[in-house]
């Protein structure tokens, strides 16, 4: 298989074919429960902020314009790509499954038409064969047996693809009428194309550019511009196929391929190639390095694509992977929506590009935008407000570029940033009010991943400040399954988890979790008598983890033991008893209690989730 005809994701997103670029999720990599987000993890959040991936950034704004919120979303499961996200954090991907249903498959990718041939020019080879069968049918100029015989060979051009030197095709029919000798030549022309002989593709396709029939006429024109461009990008991959930037392409060949569209789109402005030609255009723009030109086309097609539409999703990831995150070129943008998610991504600590870190956003700088952001003044002071968060460290200025407005019965993601942006500027000043900013917050959201949001605000301030009864009580507004267990798991003291244990309206994973929380803790920190008396608490579901404690296996090896809580009343009375700190050894051992990661670890970083004084 040629390694041209299969380039790296770089080169892909221009009409003919579409890439993704993973601006941020990492397979594997966990999330960081806070809301502050200033550098790239796998999570992005329901707020724009730096750390959010580049794409979920530009989507939230262009829907904004639309006034599209998410409220009637449901908020995908979460997956592999990080250890219990809840329904606060999403990654790209779980954003596309959620707003277009079937877009990526369980492990994320783009899938063409031709899955087959994704990533490669041979993407159109499918359709390729409707539109000739279609051409030959219309001209009644071409014999019967003819049209038969150029549709049996157009199959050569599988074999191009296909890359299988060793194949041997079968002969080129014998055509004699003038109709059939041109549909002939555009074959040859084509398998020349996809087989990477740009000398006998140019040629064949400049024959035809006259060619009586007007398919041909079109298909060559536009096929001509194409054999050109690919024969610029044909050594801009490296042996492992990944772009090497503009000064690896062939620049003269660049420049004939963008005329070659251009006349195109000159002589068909709504012709059948239209789409696919002003797309390459751009490819064209990028690969000469014309960041200007291709930073001003992007922005246009942001006031014409329809927000809601999966076109937005797949415009918003090529101009991330084009335009925003090349990492050969620096960025460019143009309009307000591209610069603002450029600014965000400049706010981020280290940003550069190729390996190469670039000088912060300066206060300045971004003053300096201001008649970029004719109109769109709230958006403008929510960067002004990001950047004294993020970079001033000036809290006090973000609650002057920001005014209250937790009271709006709704919020756009433009708003709900601003908002959220301001609770955390009240947390880092330590503000008395700030508890209940969140719960005024809280009444106007409805979308999904807002209500969430909000929630980790009020339980971060909450748990700093020692109430974390507020957060378990009848009637609480922290509801976020996600958000109670990591704090039953890390913050609760064994009252409050006694509490949530024998409380019948709290769920039952939920009251489960809090025994097992509770009984687990008792065990390792030698707590054997309190132990003795809290493993009596009732199960909610017989089949939970807490099992482990009533009906759990106590040895191996034949040793004998008794109940764990028969061991751990021996140990309460006697803590150096040999066989009972045997018994314990191996229960601990059977039920990973040594080992358990995360679980019963040192506790996070003050600033997250579960990270406030332990209970324990």
């Amino acid at each position: 298989m040629r390694q041209g005809k299969w380039v790296a994701a770089a080169l892909l997103g221009f009409a003919v074919s579409s890439g993704v670029a993973w601006a941020c999720a990492d397979p594997g990599c966990g999330v960081s429960w806070k809301l502050s987000s200033q550098e790239m993890d796998c999570a992005s959040r329901a707020t724009l902020t730096p750390g959010n991936d580049s794409r979920v950034n530009l989507l939230l704004l262009l829907r904004d314009r639309a006034g599209l919120d998410f409220k009637e979303l449901e908020a995908p499961e979460q997956n592999m790509e990080w250890t219990n996200g809840g329904v606060t954090f999403y990654s790209w991907r779980q954003l596309n499954m959620a707003l277009h249903t079937g877009r990526y498959e369980e492990f994320g990718g783009f899938t063409a038409p031709d899955g087959s041939r994704a990533g490669s020019r041979c993407v159109s080879l499918a359709s390729g064969a409707a539109a000739f069968n279609a051409a030959l049918a219309a001209n009644r100029a071409l014999p019967a047996f003819e049209r038969t015989a150029l549709q049996t060979a157009r199959g050569r051009l599988v074999t191009a693809c296909d890359g299988d030197e060793s194949a041997s095709p079968e002969p080129w029919p014998a055509v004699s009428s003038a109709p059939g000798k041109a549909f002939l030549t555009y074959l040859q022309a084509a398998e020349a194309f996809y087989r990477d002989d740009w000398s006998a593709a140019s040629q064949g396709f400049g024959t035809l550019r006259a060619a009586p029939d007007p398919w041909l006429k079109e298909t060559a024109s536009y096929m001509g511009a194409r054999v050109l461009l690919n024969q610029a990008q044909a050594k801009s991959v490296d042996e492992y196929g990944w772009f090497q930037g503009p000064k690896a392409v062939d620049q003269n060949a660049a420049r004939s391929a963008g005329a070659g569209f251009a006349d195109y789109l000159s002589a068909w402005p709504q012709g059948r190639y239209a789409s696919s030609a002003q797309g390459l255009q751009r490819r064209v723009a990028w690969l000469s390095g014309d960041r200007q030109s291709l930073a001003k086309a992007y922005a246009a097609m942001l006031d014409k694509v329809q927000p809601g539409a999966e076109a937005a999703t797949t415009l918003v990831e090529e101009i991330d992977n084009k335009l925003l995150s090349d990492q050969h070129q620096p960025a460019a943008a143009n309009g307000a929506l591209l610069l603002a998610t450029l600014d965000l991504m400049r706010m981020r600590p280290g940003y550069g590009r190729d390996g190469e870190t670039a000088p912060p956003l300066t206060a300045a700088e971004l003053e300096a935008q201001a008649p970029q952001f004719a109109g769109e003044q709230a958006l403008f002071d929510y960067l002004r407000a990001t950047h004294a968060f993020y970079v001033a460290k000036d809290y006090k200025r973000v609650l002057a570029l920001v005014a209250d407005a937790a009271r709006q019965p709704k919020h756009s993601n433009l708003d709900l940033s601003r908002q959220v942006l301001r609770g955390m500027a009240l947390a880092a000043l330590k503000d008395r009010n700030e508890a209940g900013f969140w719960q005024e917050l809280i009444g106007g959201t409805t979308s999904a991943w807002q209500r969430t949001t909000v929630e980790l605000g009020l339980a971060l301030n909450w748990e700093r400040a020692g109430k974390l009864d507020a957060v378990f009580a009848p009637g609480s507004p922290v509801r976020d399954s996600a958000v109670r267990r990591i704090l039953l798991t890390w913050s609760a003291a064994p009252p409050l988890l006694r509490k949530v244990v024998q409380d019948q309206f709290n769920p039952a994973e939920e009251r489960d979790a809090a025994l097992n929380t509770l009984l687990a803790n008792q065990l390792i920190r030698g707590e054997f008598a309190g132990f003795v008396k809290d493993v009596r608490l009732p199960l909610a579901d017989p089949q939970s983890a807490a099992r482990m404690f009533t009906k759990g296996k106590v040895a191996d090896g034949g040793y004998p033991c008794a109940p764990i809580a028969v061991t751990a009343a021996a140990l309460a009375k006697a803590p150096q008893d040999i066989p009972g700190r045997l018994c314990l050894g191996d229960f601990y051992r059977l039920h990973g209690l040594d080992t358990l990661a995360g679980q019963y670890n040192p506790p996070p970083k003050r600033d997250e989730l579960g990270g406030a004084a332990r209970g324990f």
